[in-house]
């Protein structure tokens, strides 16, 4: 089993990169064998010394990296959460409707991406990619390339082919430059099974799984609410797709946004989580956003990690 720590947006504007050194020794004396980094359009633009020497801190380190391209053109989680830059300057290429998200059929899209990818794979030395969140992967597009490439407006079932072929080449253009990449796909249960199913199947793509949470979210003072599933409720899925597509299992424990009202929550559902459920490939926010006690989440996050020998 492979431990990641998922580190999005780390440092990514001013770093102490002793701090860094630090922060990535103890993750890798605590067990983890991997870090997950985010690269944005704004790393891109500012940020690549900055990225490079995070990823040469972490192999001196002996850990792994692996990147998470985010919200290039809306069509991908990760940090930060914002509109995607190069698609508000190119409204051509916006879906219908959807100003935040880029057409997957218009060229200039496709090709603007696969190039930001190739240069992200082969000018800085990352071990893998992880395709956090395909986003709206069932939406159908009447963009002119849609309707030009279906002969008419696509239906959901092609719409969601159209984004399977749309990862499948992103994958292949990121192994064409370093084939020994491992790259990593999830989604959310909300995705259609249609679409997770067939992208399972992905060639190049190595683990596929679903983030999900523990507990109620709090994001500031209103009161927690259930903003989205228990991971432990889409673990047969995940079994199931990846069982079909001959991948290994991948779980991302989403723990943020945690009120100190449902630390005993947390703890109990994460603690049967891992009691139960062992992910060929585990990921685990490190330094999580916006606990109201980040130091008490992070210990109890350790400790289970720990007492389930996840960790060291």
């Amino acid at each position: 089993m492979m431990l990641t720590a998922y580190c999005l947006g780390f440092g990514s504007w001013t770093v102490n990169f002793e701090g860094w050194r630090t922060a990535v020794s103890k993750l890798r004396d605590q067990g983890f064998e991997a870090l997950g980094l985010s690269f944005s359009e704004g790393e891109m633009f500012l940020h690549r010394r900055i990225f490079d020497r995070q990823i040469e801190i972490a192999h001196q380190c002996g850990l792994k990296v692996f990147v998470a391209p985010s919200r290039l053109g809306g069509r991908f989680a990760g940090s930060p959460q914002m509109i995607s830059l190069w698609l508000t300057m190119h409204p051509e290429c916006q879906v219908p409707g959807h100003p935040d998200l880029a057409c997957i059929e218009a060229e200039p899209f496709v090709q603007w991406i696969q190039d930001f990818l190739s240069t992200l794979i082969r000018d800085h030395a990352v071990d893998g990619v992880i395709w956090d969140e395909s986003k709206r992967s069932g939406l159908i597009s009447t963009h002119p390339a849609t309707v030009k490439k279906f002969g008419g407006v696509p239906t959901t079932e092609q719409a969601q082919d159209s984004f399977v072929e749309f990862l499948d080449e992103l994958s292949s253009c990121c192994i064409a430059i370093r084939p020994n990449l491992v790259i990593t796909m999830f989604n959310t249960a909300g995705a259609p099974e249609y679409f997770t199913s067939r992208a399972a199947r992905i060639p190049h793509i190595q683990y596929c799984g679903y983030d999900g949470n523990f507990c109620q979210w709090s994001f500031f003072r209103e009161p927690p609410r259930q903003d989205k599933y228990l991971l432990g409720d889409v673990w047969e899925r995940t079994v199931r797709e990846c069982a079909d597509g001959g991948k290994k299992t991948f779980a991302l424990v989403e723990n943020f946004c945690i009120p100190k009202s449902e630390h005993d929550t947390y703890y109990k559902n994460l603690d049967d989580y891992l009691g139960r459920i062992r992910p060929d490939h585990l990921a685990v926010y490190c330094g999580a956003s916006n606990n109201e006690c980040p130091e008490e989440v992070e210990r109890m996050t350790m400790n289970l990690l720990r007492k389930h020998r996840f960790a060291r």
